[in-house]
């Protein structure tokens, strides 16, 4: 069995870089509440773990909070072992921890030459060696990202699953019942905002459709009010321009409307940025260069040198991430990549959520810049003489009996 939270952002006016206790208690807590167990009941807790001193600790520290009370916890993390894998990262917990229960032993980290102080006094032990997996085999796997990704995974061998559900059947539970499932909740748009060709509103966008008159070109510019704004403007210069696009789509969409912190997901449909490549490009060309001087502007002709803004600019995950802590919001936030579809998607997720109760309103977004010049030369490979377009849009919903 799985279980999965997403504790959003953390603490308000933290930038992305900065790890957050309050994003990360936040994702644990929702999880054990859903799963319907105790953190008394885990029997590894498989760590973020980056290694560094202020990440660690903020670690530790949230979680000391969630497991007060017990006693022994063992924790480990597979980074000890592999090194960061980054995007595989939490993955990559997960396939250890499923080994480990296959083999019924609980793995040790390695290279602890100083454990962290701050695991002094918390429910914590470090592995520092393989031992038994005795008792019941549930786990607790975190990752935590840039950008306030906060995930919590609870899982148990399935041996504990069935044996929970032979434990807690009922006799009601082998008779028939007639559902009376009620029809699903109607949904509203209740704000748009919208950043399409080279407009600037929503309206732009209208005046554009019922005038039958726009302006198609590459957008080469993106107009952000600093009125509000929570991001240093230079570390914006070195976003994608997805990113800032579709930030001010979302503060259009939001604007004037009340959106419950806990309860408002962001989802942004974008599809996979080939542009991205540059960076590796730039990296692999010092393979097979013999001149300083000649690598360097043969780089810089690629693209510029990545700094740490760029870095945030160019992860997948923070356009959704950016559009929650801009509008200080704690939901679920996600990018969600189908390419032409990314945005459909994004919707179909987010319409399921409200219809669920798990949300109660959502800004669901949808962004690519298509003039670059793989976008092209893939529509001239398909044989499509469609015209490339620029845009961000982005759909605030309610349930319609809420709104």
């Amino acid at each position: 069995g799985a279980r999965f939270e997403f504790g959003g952002r953390g603490r308000r006016g933290r930038g992305l870089l900065a790890p957050s206790e309050e994003g990360q208690e936040r994702a644990l807590r929702l999880a054990y509440a859903q799963a319907g167990l105790n953190p008394a009941d885990i029997g590894l807790l498989e760590c973020h773990a980056t290694g560094t001193p202020i990440g660690d600790a903020t670690e530790l520290r949230s979680m000391a909070r969630v497991f007060a009370g017990c006693e022994n916890v063992p924790i480990g993390s597979l980074k000890s072992n592999l090194g960061h894998l980054i995007t595989a990262a939490g993955v990559a917990g997960l396939i250890k921890v499923l080994a480990a229960m296959a083999h019924g032993q609980k793995p040790p980290t390695l290279h602890v030459d100083q454990p962290n102080e701050a695991l002094t006094g918390t429910p914590f032990r470090l592995l520092r060696q393989a031992e038994a997996w005795t008792g019941p085999q549930r786990a607790g796997i975190s990752a935590f990202g840039f950008g306030g990704n906060n995930a919590h995974l609870i899982v148990e061998s399935l041996e504990e699953t069935q044996g929970a559900a032979r434990h807690f059947a009922s006799p009601m539970t082998t008779s028939s019942t007639v559902s009376t499932a009620s029809p699903p909740a109607v949904v509203a748009i209740v704000g748009v905002g919208a950043r399409v060709g080279q407009g600037n509103s929503a309206s732009d966008f209208a005046r554009c459709l019922l005038t039958g008159q726009s302006d198609a070109s590459a957008r080469q510019k993106v107009a952000v009010a600093l009125t509000g704004l929570r991001f240093p403007p230079h570390d914006l210069q070195q976003s994608l321009a997805q990113q800032t696009l579709v930030l001010e789509a979302a503060r259009e969409a939001a604007r004037g409307i009340t959106l419950v912190r806990e309860r408002t997901a962001v989802l942004v449909g974008m599809g996979c940025d080939a542009e991205v490549a540059r960076y590796g490009a730039r990296w692999r060309l010092a393979n097979d260069a013999t001149d300083a001087a000649w690598l360097a502007t043969a780089r810089d002709g690629i693209v510029p040198v990545l700094q740490s803004g760029g870095v945030l600019g160019t992860m997948p995950n923070i356009p959704a991430n950016r559009i929650n802590s801009q509008l200080d919001l704690a939901g679920p936030a996600f990018t969600v990549s189908a390419e032409e579809a990314s945005g459909i998607t994004a919707l179909q997720l987010a319409t399921r959520a409200l219809r669920t109760g798990e949300i109660d309103a959502a800004l669901v977004g949808a962004v690519d810049l298509s003039h670059e010049p793989v976008h092209r030369a893939a529509l001239a490979a398909l044989g499509q003489n469609t015209s490339p377009g620029d845009a961000a849009v982005v759909l605030t919903l309610k349930r319609l009996d809420d709104a």
